[in-house]
C-alpha cells in the first residue's frame, strides 16, 4: 500500500483545508493507496493535528510553533522514508525550510499555489533562493497556471512537471446558523444585488480596484449594490480608497470561519474577483462549487477558466474604470443573464484536466 502525505502548514488558518481534502478526494480514486494529510487540523474527530496552529498567540509563541513544526515534519520524513510526500508551497520565505525538508524525501512533489506570494514579486534575494531550491533539489512538482510555469521557467527548472487546474471542493455545503455572527447576517442585504469580495484583502487581490469602481458609478447604478468585503486585511490596501457617502459598502476584516463562508455564498449574487494577479484561485472554484458568478479582471488565469465554462461569469478589465463599466452592465442585464448553464457545469464537473492530471500522476508513481 502506497502511503501520500498532503502536506500543509496553512490549513484551517486561510481555508487550505477545503482544498487538501478535495485534493485527497481526487487521489483517493487511485487504488492501493492511503492519502494523508499533515496540517494543522485533525484527519478525525479524536485525532490531534499534525501541525501546531504557528498563527497563533505572540511572536515568540509563533516562533516556537514554527520550529516545532519544522521538528516533526523531519522527523516525520526520517521515520516514514518511503512514503509520497505533497508539499503545499505559496511562495512565501517561511516555504523555504519546509520544502528543504520535505525535498530529503525521495518520493515528493511541490504543489506550486504561489511561486513568490502577495506583494514579494519584486524580491530578487528571495527570488534567488527559491531558484536555487528548484533548479538543485525539487524533483517534481505541480503547476496550476502559465503564471506557474513562467515563474518555472524564470528558475530555469527542468524536472518533472504535472498539471492540473485547481480541484473542485467536496465539503457540504449547508451551514449552522448558530456559529455565524451579527455582523455576516447584517453584511447581506435583500432588497440590492449582493456582491461579495472573499479573502485577503490585498492590493494584488485587487481591493482597491472593486472600490474606486464602486466609486465611479452613477448613483442610480450603485443604488442597487451591495458591496460585502469579507477577509484578513493583508497590506492596508481596503483603506486607500473611502467608498463615497451613500454607497452600500460593509467590510468586515477578520478570519471568516466555515458557516460563515458559507452563509455568504449562499446568500448573494455574484463574486467580485479584480485581482492583479494570481497562479490559481480557490475563491473562483468555491464561486462555481456555489454557482455564483463571478465578475473577474481579464488576467490570464480567469481568462483560462471563462474560455472554458463562459456561462461562469464574466470578464472585466484591469482598471478601476473598466470594472466599473462591467459592474454597471451586469446591474442593466441581471434579469436576463443567464449563469451556469447544464452544459457548462457538466463540462466543468468531468474537467478532462484532472483525469488527465491523474494519469500523469500515476506515472510519476509508477517511475518515482
Amino acid at each position: 500500500m502506497i502511503q501520500i502525505y498532503l502536506v500543509d502548514y496553512l490549513g484551517v488558518h486561510c481555508g487550505m483545508h477545503y482544498y487538501l481534502e478535495a485534493f485527497r478526494n481526487v487521489l483517493s480514486d487511485i487504488p492501493n493507496t492511503t492519502v494523508n494529510i499533515l496540517s494543522n487540523y485533525p484527519n478525525r474527530v479524536d485525532e490531534i493535528p499534525f501541525f501546531i496552529n504557528q498563527y497563533k498567540g505572540n511572536k515568540l509563541i509563533k516562533g516556537v510553533a514554527l520550529l516545532k513544526n519544522l521538528l516533526r515534519l523531519k522527523r516525520f520524513i526520517k521515520r516514514y522514508p518511503n512514503g509520497i510526500y505533497i508539499y503545499l508551497t505559496y511562495g512565501n520565505s517561511i516555504d523555504l525550510p519546509f520544502m528543504r525538508i520535505v525535498a530529503q524525501a525521495h518520493h515528493h512533489l511541490i504543489d506550486i499555489h504561489e511561486a513568490i506570494a502577495q506583494n514579494v514579486d519584486a524580491n530578487e534575494r528571495l527570488k534567488h533562493r527559491f531558484k536555487h531550491l528548484y533548479q538543485n533539489r525539487i524533483k517534481a512538482v505541480i503547476s496550476h497556471s502559465t503564471r506557474t510555469n513562467d515563474f518555472l521557467k524564470e528558475y530555469s527548472y527542468k524536472s518533472k512537471r504535472l498539471s492540473v487546474p485547481h480541484f473542485k471542493y467536496v465539503f457540504p455545503k449547508e451551514y449552522d446558523a448558530t456559529n455565524i455572527s451579527k455582523d455576516i447576517f447584517d453584511a447581506t442585504d435583500k432588497k440590492r444585488l449582493n456582491i461579495l469580495f472573499f479573502g485577503n484583502l490585498s492590493e494584488s487581490k485587487g481591493i482597491d480596484i472593486l472600490l474606486e469602481s464602486v466609486n465611479l458609478l452613477e448613483n442610480n447604478i450603485a443604488d442597487k449594490l451591495n458591496i460585502i468585503i469579507a477577509g484578513k486585511d493583508f497590506d492596508g490596501a481596503v483603506d486607500r480608497v473611502v467608498p463615497k457617502t451613500g454607497r452600500s459598502v460593509k467590510i468586515i476584516r477578520r478570519h471568516i470561519t466555515d458557516d460563515e463562508l458559507r452563509y455568504l455564498y449562499q446568500n448573494v449574487d455574484y463574486l467580485s474577483l479584480p485581482y492583479r494577479k494570481t497562479s490559481q484561485s480557490g475563491i473562483l472554484e468555491m464561486a462555481f462549487y456555489f454557482k455564483r458568478p463571478i465578475i473577474a479582471s481579464d488576467i490570464p488565469y480567469f481568462q483560462q477558466m471563462l474560455s472554458q465554462f463562459p456561462s461562469f461569469g464574466v470578464l472585466a478589465g484591469n482598471t478601476a474604470e473598466s470594472y466599473a463599466k462591467t459592474l454597471e452592465n451586469t446591474v442593466r442585464e441581471h434579469r436576463q443573464s443567464i449563469y451556469y448553464t447544464t452544459s457548462d457545469y457538466n463540462k466543468y464537473e468531468n474537467r478532462s484536466e484532472i483525469k488527465l492530471f491523474i494519469s500523469d500522476f500515476v506515472k510519476w508513481l509508477d517511475i518515482k
